[in-house]
């Protein structure tokens, strides 16, 4: 008998054991509207903690963050659930004590269980409270030392065993809108994809829709069940005494038209605050205000023995990549943010631009300086990478897993398909982006100027590190940027904007096209949206209005306000396991875009989800 079917069985046979909980669901309702016929967000605050064992009360938590531990033997003894900030609706709960039986119900952050006499928890239920209640689920989950997480259960369902010596180390809580289905099950998620758009807001992708197919709503995910805003607002520059100028407050940023070019975020500190959830200081990689490494998701996915990949349009040391990978004070210090992507992480596939032997037109350089090799970590790490000796042990397994280096379009081509070696670090042989920095008019239209054509596309670069990355079992995550929208946004081209939103958007569809086919959506999260807006995009030159339709293959009109980042909200969409997780943590409200969540909040949600 295999290790996969000897496991299967010990998991029935649990189970069986804990009357099926394992395998309940939660039937389908429709989801509570407001007056106005949308659906309803939960706007409030559902904050629990837990008192464990020899060790005392934990802090606060909320949205679905484990409150206590898992794996350690520490065993709960009671617990607080407050809801606040929504008029009406309360919560009542009660706890199963271990050989006391079921305590009384209790209300609003009073304490259910004991504190201090080794009275463990075995079982939970909550409910709400009020006349709200009525449009509201309250869900819930624990975990059962030795057994793992219980399957969510709502509304005053029994979350647990009762006598049965199944003590609780855990818990997770989240209210939601009556009829919005059940949280994803903790640890049920095998890959994440994340596909951000660099620089681009709500006008640069109607801007593309308008000259591709002369309509708006005219992208796969557009349709993703999950489609929102979000906030990427940075602590600004290194030190504290600014970190409250930038947030973005809904209440004020309305006040004046260049309120939204207020201290916007740069992509480092954007990227890190989307890989590690903590938002630091701009120009940081992967460390916080203090200038102390922050763990990112990357490293999150490697823990649990799953591959993990960084790809680009630009260089691959450049800051949204290296955002998700690398640890360094500064952005602009290229080599030695590449020398610790190649040497130091254990990430599966790296792939960008940044080639030194190769110009921005993709053609070999007849003097090659040493600073042509700052993007890709200096002169000897590459010449080693072209040589295979370089490397580490990628997955703890003793032996050291060398990088596979592809440049050539054909290389790439043929990654998508057959076997692939374990690692792979791609580097297309242009210098900076794929087709951006190209020479011509940047004022030109959409790909009146010749493209590069000895580099791949973004979307078989895509299709290439998913082919490497499936390999892994256990599952994978995977960082998909479309680098150079920002640098069109730089320099207010239009033409170029919609060369590069269109690449972007045939990654999306060839991702898509591969959960469909190599995998499914209930096990795969792909995850789009910008890391922030680039170029003040509107369509009337000092107005926050749309760009307007001028109809299929015809520049839309519109006018670059800027030629920097700004602080709006970009759109955010999610399809997959945790969707409806993400949509749940855009409880901010803005008069002019709706709802929104905060980039730091793609982490946290990613961690429930993987535990």
């Amino acid at each position: 008998m295999n290790k996969k079917m000897k496991r299967g069985i010990a998991v029935l046979s649990m189970a069986a054991m804990l009357g099926m909980q394992m395998t309940t669901g939660v039937l389908a309702e429709e989801v509570t509207t407001n007056a106005s016929g949308v659906p309803l967000v939960f706007e409030g605050n559902c904050s629990y903690q837990t008192q464990i064992q020899n060790v005392g009360w934990q802090d606060w938590k909320s949205k679905e963050s484990l409150s206590g531990t898992t794996g350690k033997s520490l065993r709960l003894e009671g617990i607080k659930v407050s809801i606040s900030d929504i008029k009406n609706l309360g919560v009542t709960y009660q706890t199963h004590v271990q050989n006391e039986g079921w305590q009384d119900w209790v209300t609003d952050g009073n304490i259910s269980g004991t504190e201090g006499q080794s009275l463990r928890l075995e079982a939970i239920r909550i409910k709400l409270t009020g006349t709200e209640a009525q449009n509201y689920d309250v869900y819930y989950q624990v975990h059962v030392e030795n057994t793992g997480w219980m399957n969510w259960v709502k509304n005053g369902e029994l979350s647990g065993t009762e006598g049965k010596a199944y003590r609780l180390e855990g818990i997770k809580v989240v209210v939601l809108p009556k009829g919005s289905p059940a949280p994803v099950n903790t640890g049920s998620i095998k890959n994440v994809i994340l596909m951000i758009s660099d620089g681009c807001g709500s006008n640069e992708i109607l801007a593309t829709n308008y000259y591709t197919e002369g309509k708006a709503v005219a992208q796969v995910y557009e349709q993703f069940p999950t489609s929102v805003n979000m906030s990427t607002y940075s602590h600004n520059e290194l030190g504290m005494d600014d970190d409250l100028a930038s947030v973005y407050d809904p209440a004020t940023i309305w006040d004046s038209f260049d309120l939204l070019k207020n201290l916007p975020t740069d992509s480092a500190a954007a990227a890190t605050a989307m890989a590690s959830g903590t938002k630091t200081y701009n120009a940081a990689i992967g460390v916080d205000e203090n200038e102390q490494n922050l763990v990112n998701l990357s490293e999150d996915f490697k823990a649990l023995n799953r591959s993990t990949g960084v790809i680009s349009s630009v260089e691959f040391s450049h800051a949204t990549p290296a955002g998700f990978v690398a640890h360094n004070a500064s952005r602009q210090n290229y080599s030695e943010i590449a020398n610790e992507m190649i040497n130091d992480s254990k990430t599966d596939v790296i792939m960008g631009a940044g080639h030194p032997l190769y110009d921005n037109n993709g053609e070999r350089q007849t003097t090659v300086e040493d600073k042509n090799y700052r993007y890709v970590g200096g002169k000897d790490t590459w010449d080693n990478l072209v040589a295979g000796n370089l490397g580490n042990d990628a997955d703890d397994d003793g032996v050291v897993e060398n990088w596979n280096l592809i440049q050539t379009k054909e290389a790439f081509e043929s990654l998508q398909t057959g076997n692939t070696p374990e690692r792979v670090i791609g580097v297309p042989e242009v210098y900076e982006t794929l087709q951006y920095n190209r020479s011509g008019d940047l004022a030109a239209e959409p790909f009146a100027v010749a493209v590069n054509d000895n580099v791949p596309t973004l979307d078989v670069m895509t299709k290439g590190a998913l082919n490497v990355l499936d390999n892994n079992e256990e599952g994978f995550f995977l960082m998909v940027e479309g680098g150079a929208i920002d640098w069109a946004g730089h320099g207010n081209s239009g033409g170029r904007l919609i060369e590069e939103e269109i690449d972007f958007n045939n990654s999306v569809e060839a991702v898509c096209n591969w959960v469909e086919t190599n995998s499914n959506w209930s096990e795969t999260l792909v995850i789009v949206t910008g890391d922030h807006e680039t170029g003040y995009l509107t369509g009337t030159a000092g107005v926050y209005d749309a760009v307007v339709n001028n109809g299929k293959g015809v520049m839309p009109t519109l006018a670059w306000n800027s030629q920097d980042h700004t602080n709006q909200l970009v759109p955010f969409f999610a399809k997959g396991p945790g969707a409806e997780l993400l949509k749940s943590y855009a409880n901010g409200s803005d008069p002019v875009k709706g709802a929104y969540l905060d980039n730091t909040e793609i982490a946290l949600a990613i961690r429930n989800l993987i535990n």
